[in-house]
């Protein structure tokens, strides 16, 4: 190493470039440690405004050298001193040298060592702004500190913090070299080669060498000095300060290992017990038994056996082998997993706050593998996932289990003793600390929109904090959306009334056909995490079923918020509402600009792809060229190629458009009241319109409620007023559709068109005379039925409203809200229904 900095006589100091040979060989090393992405501005600005002094728990040389040589090769502020550290193995021979003649010059002259603390080194230092590093338990520097009553290094910073005007930065760190969650008991190997949370040497140069491709260095939360000492009492002791400064950060940096690692892990068989020896638990056994002695072993049997069908049997081999099978899948069949690290790291923060438990949409069985990769892959503990029992099959289901699935049934219906050891299981995971996830709708979605949410899981997570299993709970809202759903075939037959297929190895089998081509992109964006604590004080309501159904709906509605718009998506909506029989791309891309333009008004995320709007649109076309969905003209002359859309394939379409409805849907309703009816319409009859639409849909959307109804048709009324859809006479305060109006309202009233083709062939379905005596599934099969006759005549335009989905939501909608209504005669609301439905379709 050639020193540039040889005025530094003391071990402590390592502030040389090194040579080629040494850089090459530290290279090796440590190219493979990672860093979280975000905190490189982070660091840079603490710099600049202040010291930084990384903070690690225990004594290392070798992590010094690490942090040393990796911050420093990423130009990051790096740790050029090491308190109470020497460092002098590190050093060039010349340097040592002269720090050896220094030593021994100050010895004779002052008959002692030299102190940088005494001398003011460590204060000058500090005072320039130079980065360093100290340890936060120090057995040795302790006893040195007891024994010689010398001050701390924190203790230090302090007294150096008050003569300073800019702030010292105490930033907490370290470095994982495996992801194994850490177990309960020690073994053989932690007693003889030092626990993990202080390994050995032996065991620190295995860990190393054998892990250092995944080592990963993170950080807890920066301290600042100067705010501290300011929050602080005068008469308060500097070594009480210190002594809280160094616990607060050995917490910090605990606590981050657990972001990362997980709990300490008990074992299954540790969590069995607690369960099952639960005092309610054993209460609904001993009632089950009805104090009969055999009848007593029977249910601990059956209570034992519940447990086995629920729990997770978490195993990290099996992670790290899935997440190995994963990177290879993802290769073969998409084109890159799209998510915000930013998003990650605020996540990661919320971590240290209280349990998290992520709330993901629910599209596709790919949902839980790349939301728990992506986790992985980020240096975070992936959470316990609540599978459905369908997924239980052999061997998909024991994997499942070895990676953290746990499986819940879809009813608890017809037995009193599955839902206490269900709901005692949860609420012990929380207990232990484990992350959670689960999907809000129940099911996945056929139809591409969110389905309005289940509360029963989010029920047993609120009556965990209410119990006090857990301190708070932190929901983290996801959307995961997909340029093409693998289900996307299996998906269409259901929608069309065929029967669901049963998950077996046999699909796991036949899906080999996924890798004959790529599937796109799989875009991930997460919401602002919800902590229940403060959710429950905003609303001003306690953790009861009233709270369950608030936040359920709030969850939905940060999902739907998030979703990205993908370039299939929007071509998939442009194309249903302005071009079904057939486009020529300037006309579809023009559509399909305006809607870009929407979404850039309203801030609505989409895939970063729409900045090259006119590569993506030829994309998306061939990719539905290639799937037969649309098919090529020959040219039509100067205007250019003409593109016809395959009827049977529109069905293939809705799904994509539904995705992202939910960012249209007010603008649509209000686009089918100005149309409906008469020329010249007012505030109240839009009103009106809209207030009828919203009710007959409320089993399709989650709207937003935070707003009232004149609110919510304002923005939708604003927005065509300056796209000049519409003018307002200012004496009678009507709107009169322009023009231009006639010609592009139709595109976002034909956006919720298929739904009121659904609900009115439902209506026709009720009104017919034996309908009160028939099962609600043949009434299903009737509409079915009936949609594929009414199309063929001419009568509804959309092949996509012969939909079982909408059907079962219509005549659940009919059977709630019409059927049983004794205003007036059923028959005669019935008909009303579905005359006013009927206004609505007639337009364009």
């Amino acid at each position: 190493m050639r020193s540039r900095h040889n005025t530094d006589p003391y071990p402590n100091v390592l502030d040389h470039k090194p040579g080629l040979l040494l850089n090459w060989m530290l290279y090796q090393l440590f190219k493979h440690v990672q860093l979280p992405r975000d905190m490189a501005g982070v660091l840079k600005k603490m710099h600049h405004e202040g010291t930084i002094v990384y903070a690690i728990k225990y004594r290392s040389h070798l992590d010094y050298l690490l942090y040393h040589y990796r911050f420093r090769r990423n130009r990051l502020p790096y740790p050029k001193i090491a308190f109470d550290m020497n460092i002098s193995a590190f050093l060039p021979i010349s340097h040592v040298i002269h720090v050896l003649k220094f030593q021994i010059h100050y010895f004779m002259k002052n008959h002692r060592l030299p102190n940088p603390y005494k001398t003011g080194f460590f204060e000058e230092a500090i005072r320039r702004g130079t980065a360093s590093l100290l340890c936060l338990v120090d057995p040795k520097g302790f006893l040195k500190q007891f024994i010689l009553s010398e001050k701390d290094n924190i203790h230090f910073l302090l007294e150096t913090q008050k003569k300073m005007e800019k702030p010292i930065f105490l930033v907490p760190q370290l470095i994982l070299y495996k992801m194994t969650p850490e177990k309960e008991k020690p073994n053989i190997r932690d007693v003889l080669f030092g626990f993990k949370d202080k390994p050995g040497l032996i065991r620190k140069v295995v860990l190393f060498f054998r892990h250092n491709r995944r080592a990963f260095i993170d950080f807890g939360k920066p301290l600042n000095l100067k705010t501290y000492l300011e929050n602080q009492s005068e008469t308060r002791s500097i070594e009480d300060m210190a002594a809280e400064i160094r616990q607060t950060l050995i917490e910090s940096i605990d606590l981050q290992k657990r972001v990362i690692l997980g709990p300490v892990m008990k074992t299954r068989h540790q969590i069995k017990e607690k369960v099952l020896k639960d005092k309610e638990v054993m209460q609904a056994i001993e009632k089950k038994a009805g104090g009969k002695e055999k009848k007593l072993k029977e249910v601990r049997t059956q209570a034992d056996r519940i447990f086995d069908e629920i729990a997770a049997d978490y195993n990290i081999t099996f992670v790290r082998f899935f997440h190995m099978a994963l990177t290879w899948l993802w290769k073969k069949i998409y084109q890159g997993i799209d998510v915000d690290t930013r998003e990650l790291s605020v996540i990661r923060q919320w971590a240290r706050k209280g349990s998290l438990i992520y709330v993901p949409s629910h599209k596709s069985h790919v949902d839980y593998l790349v939301l728990n990769y992506i986790l992985f892959e980020n240096h975070m503990h992936i959470p316990r996932i609540a599978a459905g029992q369908n997924l239980a099959f052999w061997p998909m289901g024991y994997i499942f289990r070895k990676s953290g699935a746990f499986f819940i049934r879809r009813t608890f219906r017809g037995t009193s003793l599955y839902p206490r050891i269900f709901a005692r299981y949860i609420w012990q995971l929380l207990e232990e600390g484990h992350p959670l996830e689960f999907f809000i709708e129940g099911g996945r979605s056929r139809s591409g929109k969110l389905i309005l949410p289940k509360t029963g899981f989010l029920s047993i997570l609120l009556q965990a904090y209410e119990k006090g299993f857990v301190r708070d709970l932190v929901f983290v809202p996801a959307s995961i959306n997909y340029d093409t759903i693998l289900e996307e075939k299996s998906y269409l037959k259901e929608r069309e009334g065929g029967e669901k297929e049963k998950e077996s190895f046999r699909q796991v089998l036949t899906a080999k056909r996924f890798l004959k081509r790529k599937h796109g992109k799989i875009y991930i964006r997460f919401g602002r995490p919800i902590p229940l604590k403060e959710y429950l004080a905003r609303k001003q309501t306690s953790a009861g079923s009233t709270a369950s159904h608030l936040l359920a709906l709030d969850l939905v509605r940060s999902i739907n918020r998030v979703t990205l718009v993908t370039p299939l998506a929007l071509i998939a909506s442009t194309i249903l509402s302005t071009h079904r029989r057939g486009f020529q791309v300037a006309d579809l891309a023009a559509t399909a600009r305006g809607f870009v333009d929407f979404l850039d008004r309203y801030e609505i995320p989409r895939a970063r792809s729409f900045d090259h709007f006119e590569k993506t649109v030829s994309e998306v076309l061939s990719v539905l060229s290639e799937r037969k969905v649309i098919e090529l003209v020959e040219d039509t002359g100067d205007n250019g190629d003409y593109y016809l859309v395959n009827e049977e394939k529109k069905k293939e379409l809705e799904y994509y458009k539904n995705s992202i409805i939910h960012y249209f849907i007010s603008h649509s309703f209000v686009a089918l009241s100005l149309l409906n009816g008469t020329n010249e319409k007012t505030d109240a009859m839009i009103l009106d319109d809209y207030d009828f639409l919203k009710y007959l849909f409320r089993n399709e959307f989650v709207y937003d409620d935070t707003r009232n109804p004149h609110e919510e048709i304002s923005g939708p009324l604003s927005y065509f007023l300056d796209i000049s859809y519409i003018r307002r006479e200012t004496d009678t305060e009507e709107y009169q559709i322009t023009r231009l109006g006639y010609e592009k309202l139709p595109t976002w009233a034909a956006l919720t068109r298929t739904f009121l083709e659904s609900y009115w062939i439902a209506t026709k379905v009720y009104l017919q005379p034996d309908s009160e005596s028939i099962r609600r599934s043949e009434l299903v099969k009737r509409m079915n039925r009936l949609g594929f006759r009414y199309h063929k005549l001419g009568r509804i335009q959309h092949l996509e409203s012969v939909s079982q989905i909408n059907f079962e939501n219509a005549a659940k909608f009919i059977r709630e809200n019409v059927s049983g209504s004794r205003e007036e005669p059923a028959k005669q609301r019935l008909q009303e229904l579905s005359r006013r439905i009927h206004e609505l379709t007639r337009f364009g």
